[in-house]
């Protein structure tokens, strides 16, 4: 039996084309399947099965997720993810904190400083706005030096904010990252300044008078709270910081900002020791089970 040519062409033309409109419906991209154990489908997709979706990443860098049999596209993977839930209340604790560094120092022969309380709100175990205020106050000669320089005692404060990356962990143990803004109004001055005129001369002394000053600077502060019994905690912290503006005066600059410490020092330290007030007493059924072991 004999085909004739022409018929064949018309079949072939008929497949050719009922595979097109099948693949123009049927959008299969050619990655690893999505693993749907790690994407939560929005209420209004629920019917669509997690096995035909395919993630992919697009010409501009955005993660693609298609469904291979609508051809239907979600931009950005994570809009098939639930948000991050927060375990802890927006409101959960407060949390007051005396900083003993500067009286310690002092008895081991540091001739500054004087100490400040602070308080911080914990915003769902993960955000804590922070407030200090402090005493700070300077009378030394330093080594090898011709000098005593004096400020009396004087008000500091602090403004900022710390961020936990322990947010989802049992609220006992913290590791945080802050900013803070210190700011200072203080007196300072210089006393029995000696000036060598030389082998023929006599040494001369001066003083510089009482000299008005504000300064503000800035404090980064990485640091670990952990709690030792009940409400009570203790905190160490590393402090990075740096003068972001002084007042100007004639005889130079001040060797000692309250709260800030000696200007030629980069870097500090903080141990606090905190009482911690609950205001929600809500806590995962996780955490709870943590503790109990």
């Amino acid at each position: 039996m004999k085909i004739c040519r022409p018929r064949i062409l018309a079949l072939l033309t008929m497949v050719i084309l009922a595979v097109a409109g099948i693949s123009a419906q049927r959008r299969v991209t050619p990655v690893t399947p999505h693993d749907p154990g790690k994407a939560q489908i929005p209420e209004k997709e629920q019917k669509i099965d997690p096995s035909r979706l395919v993630t992919t990443i697009d010409a501009q860098g955005n993660s693609v997720t298609v469904d291979t049999v609508t051809g239907r596209e979600y931009v950005d993977s994570t809009l098939l993810k639930a948000p991050p839930k927060m375990e802890y209340p927006l409101f959960y604790e407060i949390t007051a904190g005396v900083n003993v560094w500067d009286p310690v120092m002092r008895i081991l022969g540091q001739k500054n400083g004087i100490g400040d309380v602070w308080a911080e709100l914990d915003l769902h175990n993960r955000y804590f706005p922070f407030i200090a205020a402090g005493l700070g106050a300077c009378d030394d000669t330093p080594d090898l030096q011709n000098f005593t320089f004096k400020s009396p005692m004087a008000p500091y404060f602090k403004i900022g904010c710390s961020y936990n990356f322990f947010y989802n962990s049992n609220p006992d143990y913290k590791l945080q990252m802050g900013l803070r803004y210190g700011f200072s109004p203080f007196r300072w001055r210089v006393e029995n300044v000696t000036v060598d005129e030389g082998y023929w001369g006599d040494p001369t002394h001066y003083s510089i008078p009482d000299q008005k000053c504000t300064a503000g600077y800035l404090d980064v502060v990485f640091g670990l709270k952990v709690r030792i019994a009940g409400p009570v905690s203790l905190g160490w912290s590393i402090v990075y910081h740096s003068i972001l503006h002084e007042s100007a005066s004639p005889h130079g600059k001040p060797m000692y900002i309250p709260g800030f410490g000696k200007r030629n020092s980069a870097i500090t330290a903080n141990f606090s020791i905190m009482y911690t007030i609950p205001i929600n007493k809500k806590t995962p059924p996780e955490v709870e089970q943590e503790k109990a072991l």
